[in-house]
Order: C-alpha cells, then structure tokens, then sequence
C-alpha cells in the first residue's frame, strides 16, 4: 500500500510488517491544501492511496479522521457497522437457536396484540433481520472514556472488520497523545493488522519504527 502527492516527490508505503506511517506538515499553506484535498475528493484527486497499484475509494475504504478525540461512533458509517455486527453474532452458532426463538415470541405477541383490538389484519413475515429490533430501540455504540488508545484501536477494528476500511488517515494525533501512548497504539495496530497514516502539523519527533516524510517551512522533503 502506497501514499502519493501529486506535489511531492517522496511517497510512503506500507509492508506487511508496516501498519504505521507518518507525515509532517511544517508549511502551513500546504497543510491547509491537504485537508482539502482529503475532505473533497475532485474527479482527478492529488492525494492517493493504492493497494497492488489500484486506488483506494475514499468514501469506502479510507476514513479521515480530523479529530481523534470525536470519533463519532454513532455516525450512519459506524451504525450500519454497528448492525451488521449485531446480525453476525445473532446468527452465529452461540446464538442461532436464541435468535429464532426471540423472533418467534416478538411475532407470537404482535399477533395477540391485533387479535385483541379485533384488527382487520394479520402479523406475518417469512424472516426479519436483527438490525430492525436494534434500530427500533436506538442501540448505538459508545466508548470507554477511562483509555483513549484502547478507544482509538477498537474503533479501527470495527471499521476494519466490518465496514471494509483499509487505512485510517489520523490528523494530529501525536498532538494528543505522549511518546508511550504512541508505542501502544502502533503495537496494537500491529496485532489486528491495520494500516494508519499519522499526518501530523508539528515535527514531535522521528520515531525510528514509523517511516517518515517531514515537509519542513521551506516546503523541502526530508
């Protein structure tokens, strides 16, 4: 997997045993450039991210975070991830027998509930998903203030497993967290096999593990 600028003449690439890159962004009228260039993809974009030679979809595959401390875990992106995880586990083979049975009771009941009133009309349905029952109780996911990093790693985890999210584009997050917190981070990355890209405003240090462009005030390439 590879990072390119139409501007620069470096480019960062990930390996097997690379789930971490950085770039520092010293000049500050080209870092403006690059949020834009990150928040509206143009048809022919200056920023690219490819795996085998074919380009990533932005909207598909990679997730821009611009502010690591608000992940949003209740956006539509993270929900419908939500969802889908909730009819995997039902149907798995811990579940599928409560699963059936939940269903049976919900549609058992509603039917009373008609018969009752002397409805004109009857409950029937072949099947209904487990992501109705969650979206008619509002489930939603939240985090767990206490760790941040281990806030941050879930996340990517999910998104990873089940939204099919190949890179996360992080904006300074070394602005946020210390050296150690950083170590955390990149290890865990390591053991789910998830690629992150650091794009960071301020040099906070060259970290011999996390390959490195650094785009000094004078917009040279170190």
């Amino acid at each position: 997997m590879k990072f390119r600028h139409l501007e620069l003449e470096q480019e960062l690439e990930w390996s097997e045993t690379t789930h971490l890159c950085e770039l520092v962004v010293e000049n500050r009228h080209f870092m403006r450039r690059l949020y834009e260039d990150l928040s509206v993809q143009e048809e022919n974009p200056k920023v690219s991210i490819t795996e085998d030679g074919r380009p990533l979809e932005f909207e598909k595959q990679i997730d821009v975070v611009f502010n690591p401390l608000r992940l949003n875990f209740d956006n539509r992106r993270a929900v419908t991830t939500l969802l889908k995880l909730l009819v995997k586990t039902s149907l798995s083979e811990d579940f599928y027998i409560t699963t059936n049975n939940l269903k049976a009771k919900i549609l058992k009941y509603l039917d009373e509930i008609v018969n009752v009133e002397d409805f004109i009309f009857e409950v029937t349905t072949d099947d209904f998903a487990m992501d109705s029952l969650a979206k008619a109780v509002n489930m939603h996911i939240i985090s767990d203030d206490d760790d941040f990093i281990e806030v941050l790693t879930d996340y990517c985890a999910m998104m990873t497993e089940l939204a099919g999210v190949k890179i996360f584009v992080l904006i300074n997050l070394r602005s946020l967290i210390n050296n150690d917190e950083l170590e955390r981070f990149h290890h865990n990355l390591d053991n789910h096999q998830i690629r992150a890209l650091l794009i960071e405003n301020y040099d906070h240090g060259k970290n011999a593990k996390i390959p490195r462009i650094l785009i000094d005030e004078d917009r040279c390439e170190i």
